[in-house]
């Protein structure tokens, strides 16, 4: 069977469901890492296989519950986002993520060697460099999974005040495993076994 879902735009729609019904490969088939094999995806009425790939993944921006991150600067990792960035742009960003305070306390700052994958950062430290990137993008589309999940409460704390940042006035989905999530949600479309089984509100 078919997966119809509808993303409404400026506006928070939650993925919820069990393991394995399809969450994150729906987010793996926007970002064009999964190829249909019928059917298409609709991206402002235009079907995504008809515009530049390149062109969408710059308006989109992912924020997985484990963040990519690169042995070397922190400067690098977050221009793993937007490579032209000046450091200006840098510092504004892990405001706007909530993540300024820690980096300035690096000896180095900017150029402080987050190790082998994050090894040297908290968790919360990684989640917040990922906001930071996302921060950077602008992006038209906010892709998340669920980001807060296995962080201790202090962290989500910081990661959650610069989600909410972000989030604001941009289409987000989100992979939603808490149920703090899902009541903001504008939209929720519960996923078993690949198809969508319920849509509404939190209410409905």
């Amino acid at each position: 069977d078919a997966l119809a879902l509808e993303v409404p735009a400026g506006k928070v729609t939650a993925l919820v469901g069990p393991s394995g019904g399809g969450k994150s490969t729906a987010l793996a088939v926007l970002l064009g890492q999964v190829e249909l094999e019928a059917g298409a995806v609709q991206w402002d009425g235009a079907p995504l296989a008809t515009l530049s790939l390149p062109s969408v993944r710059r308006a989109v921006a992912w924020v997985p519950q484990e963040p990519v991150l690169l042995s070397g600067p922190v400067r690098e990792n977050l221009r793993l986002g937007l490579p032209e960035a000046t450091d200006a742009a840098l510092w504004k960003a892990l405001e706007q993520a909530h993540g300024a305070g820690f980096v300035k306390a690096f000896p180095a700052g900017l150029d402080e060697d987050v190790g082998e994958r994050g090894c040297r950062l908290s968790g919360g430290q990684r989640q917040r460099l990922a906001l930071a990137r996302a921060f950077l993008r602008e992006p038209t589309l906010l892709l998340l999974d669920e980001p807060t999940s296995a962080l201790d409460a202090e962290s989500e704390a910081g990661v959650q005040a610069g989600l909410g940042e972000l989030i604001a006035g941009r289409t987000t989905l989100v992979v939603a495993h808490r149920l703090a999530t899902i009541q903001k949600a504008a939209l929720i479309h519960v996923l078993e076994g690949g198809r969508c089984v319920e849509s509404g509100t939190w209410a409905e």
